[in-house]
């Protein structure tokens, strides 16, 4: 016990007071200051809400999800730091929420953060010019973005991400190899009508990249050679006018008007049958199996027919670019059987072939997912033309045997400045061919370097395919491939 008339513990008492009081007063002072810190948190909280009244505005775009439930694009929200002293200068952006609290808690009143909705892709590198694009407003402006701005609903789409990604990864290699101004591979399952994957790759300088807007499977068009003369086959075949095994002398000199055509190998010493034709890709030939049909009534219905001379669906409300026909070469029915001419979309040439080799005249490739698998509807002629196309594309590749792929290559001429000449190299391929499953279309623009003596598609897309399909055939469906039934 303190003795108050002890001077000495009235003194300690005093101080024990003065230690008590100055307690009281931290404490007093520690709680007014946290106080005015919550305040100015309020009013700070309240000046962000306002500064972000645009971004409250908008909705959330559905999700897009690939085959397999994979998420490729959605909506959520970015954070950034920002000063806005003098003029607004962002710090730091998409930044975690615990990275923001620190600049807060620290009092500089110019330190601000905002929240913005942002548009998502998970797998943005391999998916390009495929998607679409938003903007600022969080709207979708392009390809499957705007129509399921418009629609308000999540989407399935037919991309199958995994093979997608394993695509891109090996005709990322042969692009770097082959040094095209650009890449593309598309894969479509040809009893559902999905496009499993689309690969584009731009190879070009980076001030040239290609509109991100822009789906180049439906907004390019090129004259793709050799692939053509197929369709040349088919309509002959369709309409009756030659037979399998008939002849033709692509020896002798065979005009468009007065410019006489070249064969590469020249001299073939003994005329060609039709497979021979398609196997060593004979102009000639071509032209003289061609000469045998009426061009408007046969040759150009069946073009329209098979959808070469007309716009396409790709789905999702998005549809290709209208074919172009181009009559530099001479005449119009000569030119078109060996590949110049007419220039169309990558999509065209894809269903062109698919109802070809299925027999089935309504197909359609599309990025919407389907669920109903459509039989295909084997006629003489398609049997036919399949069986030709697995002899033409014979190589001793061990994987052309072993899926019993089929397939047609051309190479096209393309003119610039001054005369200046490069090629578009393209392979269609579909396997097996006496019960198609799979069509794939490969295609470069302008390859520098190639895998062989000359620059064509045998020398660089074709092998670049059997590339490809050594990557992806694990995950496809091939269960249906019947080696001793290769007679159709």
């Amino acid at each position: 016990m303190f003795n108050l008339s002890n001077e000495t513990d009235y003194k300690l008492l005093l101080k024990t007071k003065n230690y008590y009081n100055f307690f009281i007063f931290a404490v007093l002072f520690l709680f007014t200051a946290i106080f005015v810190r919550l305040l100015f948190l309020s009013f700070d909280n309240n000046s962000i809400s306002s500064s972000n009244e645009r971004d409250t505005s908008l909705r959330a775009l559905p999700t897009i999800y690939d085959l397999n439930k994979n998420i490729l694009a959605y909506s959520d929200y970015n954070y950034s730091i920002k000063n806005i002293k003098n003029k607004v200068k962002y710090l730091k952006r998409n930044v975690p929420i615990s990275v923001i609290l620190e600049p807060i808690y620290k009092g500089d009143p110019y330190i601000k953060f905002e929240k913005i909705l942002t548009r998502k892709y998970p797998h943005s590198a391999i998916l390009n010019n495929m998607i679409g694009n938003t903007n600022i407003d969080h709207k979708g402006i392009s390809l499957i973005e705007k129509f399921i701005d418009q629609n308000n609903r999540d989407i399935d789409i037919s991309i199958d991400i995994k093979i997608q990604k394993k695509i891109y990864d090996s005709l990322f290699k042969d692009t770097l190899n082959l040094n095209p101004d650009y890449s593309l591979n598309v894969l479509v399952d040809l009893s559902r009508e999905e496009i499993v994957s689309n690969v584009f790759l731009d190879n070009r300088n980076v001030n040239d990249r290609f509109d991100q807007t822009l789906l180049p499977l439906k907004d390019l068009k090129f004259d793709f050679g050799s692939v053509f003369k197929t369709f040349t086959v088919y309509s002959a075949l369709k309409n009756q006018k030659i037979e399998v095994n008939e002849y033709f002398d692509v020896d002798q000199p065979v005009y468009i008007g007065s410019k006489m055509i070249n064969d590469y190998p020249r001299n073939s010493e003994i005329p060609m049958q039709v497979g021979d034709i398609l196997k060593k890709s004979s102009n000639r030939g071509a032209i003289l199996i061609r000469r045998n049909l009426d061009c408007q009534n046969e040759f150009k219905a069946d073009l329209d027919q098979i959808g070469l001379l007309k716009s396409t669906k790709i789905g999702f409300g998005m549809t290709s670019v209208e074919p172009t026909v181009n009559n530099f070469r001479g005449r119009y029915c000569d030119n078109i059987p060996f590949g110049y001419g007419l220039s169309i979309s990558p999509i065209q040439l894809i269903n062109a072939y698919g109802k070809i080799i299925t027999g089935r005249d309504n197909f359609n490739a599309s990025f919407e997912k389907n669920e109903k698998q459509n039989k295909n509807k084997y006629n003489k002629i398609s049997n036919t033309v399949n069986k030709l196309l697995f002899y033409a594309n014979e190589t001793d590749n061990e994987l052309y045997k072993n899926f019993l792929v089929a397939g047609k290559t051309g190479t096209a001429d393309q003119f610039i400045l001054n005369d200046e000449k490069f090629q578009n190299v393209t392979y269609i391929s579909f396997f097996p061919y006496n019960n198609p499953k799979y069509l794939n279309l490969t295609f470069m623009q302008n390859p520098k370097e190639s895998y062989g003596k000359y620059m064509t598609a045998g020398n660089t897309v074709k092998p670049t395919f059997y590339n490809l399909l050594k990557e992806i055939y694990i995950y496809l469906d091939l269960s249906i491939v019947n080696t001793k039934s290769t007679d159709i």
